[in-house]
């Protein structure tokens, strides 16, 4: 079962930021959704996907936010 990656995001993204990118993406996964992770400076494409989420990360690859899409 696929959950909703807005409401996913809204209910455990806080529980990711801080993480590491790599542990991040496996709680991601877990939950049946798409982890895309974005470095500093990275361009990324706009088109939302709603079994996405997007992780955000520090130059030291720690997890800042976790978004849906």
């Amino acid at each position: 079962m696929t959950a909703e990656a807005t409401a996913w995001a809204a209910e455990h993204g806080h529980e990711v930021e801080g993480l590491s990118a790599q542990e991040a993406e496996v709680r991601v996964r877990a939950a049946g959704l798409h982890p895309r992770t974005v470095v500093p400076e990275s361009v990324v494409t706009l088109e939302f996907r709603a079994d996405r989420i997007t992780l955000h990360t520090d130059s030291d690859g720690v997890v800042t936010a976790a978004r849906p899409g």
